[in-house]
């Protein structure tokens, strides 16, 4: 045996002894690091899609900005292009899911062609050149301001991005329908006709997630919502900054991190953020308007973008048609600015119109015409009209302090607007009187006039009915109001006695204000531990539970029934990540509508045998006295299966 051939020999056998001893003992004792891999590997992806997403965008949209000939900044190219691109993914994302093409290699294709084309076109080197500028222009423009105000909005911005990347479990409407729709898309590959009336509000921000579960990843649809109130603290700081100043701009920014709920509404997968950008981005470029259509057509896509997240955008295009009249060069201008805006908003808005038109027979749905599967008991159920404030002239007065103090708020977490827009109120009026006639008069008139309609809007429905309190309907007009606020705070110094200085005490209480809600904001954070989920130290399942047990409870129950059932939900409107097939209580109305469609139980039965229904689930908190009286006619039609919390499962007898 030559010596070449033993030395391979000892080196084979060292090598296999070496696998055989390494194996056996980190498979034994199981280093920490390979337990949690898998976990970090996903919080990994999260972020990475998400700056690809937004790549993409900025990519998308610069060159928007560029072929329409948009006379635009680097700022302007950088945050504007992100929101118009994200629109345009949006609506690509929810295309492609509906025509059963949203597959994974597909969606990751069309990301790295775009990619490829950012690179090779130099637009990238022309994104991070924009973003160098906009970073610098926070850096240099801090005259005047207290030294603690840049570290809290990066703090709140901060705050918002580590709430991002937990599980989905306290964002109610997430799990009800802003995951749930673009989930149902992804498995069904086509637009099927659910009677959840949700799903079809308008859908571009679940056009986007589609982008996010159909690459692995439901924390990037967090991501993705939180990056708009990223782009919206930008756009805010851009128009203050330009028009009124760095230090206006400065304590806008500090009003809106004062607002508790902003890095807890920004890290879900909703849309008000979204909603709240491409409002301001279109009052943005009315006010940039100047009778050219360049940026006239970058205003209606962006107002057809919000068309395209909530039915109660109509009031920003309404505002917008006002404000290009007024200021409009003369008649035959105005009426053709006019319908170019309408035209451009109504072409961007008009998918999700005609979905509704094409699959449930109303453009509206469910709203005014009624449509598939809706009748005059749902829409007086989903109205809940009669329920709201009337018009008692004390609770009109009070109206302001009662939004402010959040206790009757139908959504109290992402409600909480905070003290300051109630106590800065006064001197804003004041700024807005003294600076009337100024230069910045067209802007601060756009500014109060949207948030006014807004909150007058807002008023309305408040007083028909007690489904619409909720304070983040108000936020399209209190962002924007953000902006005279800082303006109004700036000219406190004009106010100061030589006893009393109104400035200093306001920059105080502004401290304050803000230091308490960060406090809280970072406890509330600690006390979920997020990096322990990032890391892969905790399971999905058990953030679950700590967090959200009744959802746990829910997805428990109904993973216990065989892989065939279909099971019908009461009083639980929620079914995102359901291991079977679920018909959801949307409104909470299925066992009151089912009584009014069939009159007895035993017809009841009859229906829920012939859709195919096997299982009923129950959350017995809500079964009242009216309910349950109903529901104990049910009963001998039903055999429960088991129990856990607060809901029952029930098994069908045929």
């Amino acid at each position: 045996m030559s010596d070449g051939y033993k030395k391979s020999l000892a080196a084979g056998t060292f090598l296999v002894w070496s696998a055989v001893i390494l194996s056996a003992f980190y498979i034994t004792q199981r280093p920490l690091f390979l337990q949690v891999i898998e976990g970090m590997l996903a919080t990994f992806w999260a972020i990475a899609l998400t700056m690809i997403l937004l790549l993409n965008a900025i990519g998308i949209g610069s060159f928007i900005l560029k072929r329409r000939c948009v006379d635009a900044n680097a700022h302007e190219r950088l945050i504007l292009g992100a929101g118009l691109g994200l629109g345009v993914l949006g609506l690509m994302g929810y295309g492609l899911a509906a025509f059963g093409a949203a597959d994974a290699l597909i969606l990751l294709a069309i990301l790295f062609m775009f990619l490829i084309w950012l690179f090779v076109s130099k637009t990238f080197l022309q994104i991070l050149g924009d973003l160098r500028s906009l970073i610098r222009s926070f850096k240099d423009d801090r005259d005047g301001i207290p030294a603690w105000l840049p570290p809290a909005v990066v703090i709140a911005a901060l705050l918002g991005f580590f709430f991002s990347l937990l599980p989905p479990a306290e964002g109610f409407d997430g799990l009800f329908y802003h995951l749930t729709l673009p989930e149902h898309l992804l498995a069904d590959k086509q637009i099927l006709p659910y009677i959840i009336p949700q799903f079809w509000f308008p859908s571009l921000m679940e056009g986007n997630f589609i982008w996010a579960l159909g690459l692995g990843s439901e924390r990037t649809a967090q991501l993705i919502h939180w990056s708009f109130s990223i782009l919206t603290l930008a756009l805010v700081w851009e128009w203050s900054r330009s028009a009124l100043g760095s230090k206006p701009a400065w304590w806008s920014l500090a009003v809106l991190v004062s607002m508790p709920s902003l890095p807890w509404l920004a890290s879900w997968a909703y849309n008000d953020f979204a909603l709240v950008f491409y409002g301001l981005a279109a009052l943005y470029a009315i006010w940039k308007w100047d009778g050219t259509d360049a940026w006239l057509f970058i205003g209606g896509a962006f107002a057809g973008m919000a068309m395209g997240i909530k039915y109660t955008s109509f009031i920003l295009p309404v505002f917008c048609v006002i404000l290009i009249f007024l200021f409009g060069k003369n008649f035959r201008a105005r009426i053709t600015a006019i319908l170019y805006f309408s035209l451009t908003a109504t072409v961007i808005a008009s998918p999700w119109y005609f979905r509704n038109w094409l699959v449930m027979g109303n453009p509206f749905y469910p709203f005014v015409f009624g449509g598939r599967g809706w009748d005059a008991f749902l829409a007086e159920w989903y109205s809940g009209g009669g329920t709201g404030i009337g018009w008692n002239i004390i609770e009109l007065i009070l109206l302001p302090l009662n939004t402010m103090l959040g206790h009757r708020d139908q959504n109290y977490f992402d409600g909480r607007i905070g003290p300051l827009f109630l106590l800065f109120l006064p001197f804003t009026l004041w700024a807005l009187w003294r600076k009337r006639r100024d230069l910045q008069g067209r802007m601060l008139f756009i500014l109060f006039g949207f948030a006014l309609l807004n909150a007058i809007v807002w008023t309305f429905g408040v007083i028909q009915t007690s489904h619409l309190w909720q304070s983040r309907l108000l936020l399209p007009g209190l962002v924007p109001f953000t902006i005279l606020i800082g303006l109004g705070i700036a000219l406190l110094p004009d106010l100061d006695l030589p006893q009393l200085r109104v400035s200093f005490i306001s920059a105080v209480i502004l401290g304050l204000v803000i230091a308490l809600t960060l406090l809280d904001n970072s406890l509330s954070l600690i006390a979920r531990r997020p990096l322990q989920y990032a890391f892969g130290m905790e399971s999905r399942q058990s953030h679950f539970q700590r967090w959200q047990p009744r959802y746990a409870s829910a997805l428990k129950l109904v993973e216990s029934t065989p892989p065939d059932s279909f099971v019908y939900f009461i009083f639980e409107p929620r079914s995102y990540n359901m291991p079977r097939k679920v018909q959801p209580d949307a409104i909470n109305s299925n066992l009151a509508h089912d009584f009014y469609l069939h009159g007895d139980a035993e017809m009841i039965h009859a229906d829920w045998e012939s859709k195919g229904y096997t299982h009923v689930l129950v959350y017995t908190t809500m079964l009242d006295e009216d309910f349950s009286s109903q529901f104990n006619q049910l009963v001998p039609f039903i055999q429960l299966e088991m129990e856990d919390g607060s809901f029952r499962l029930y098994s069908i007898q045929p």
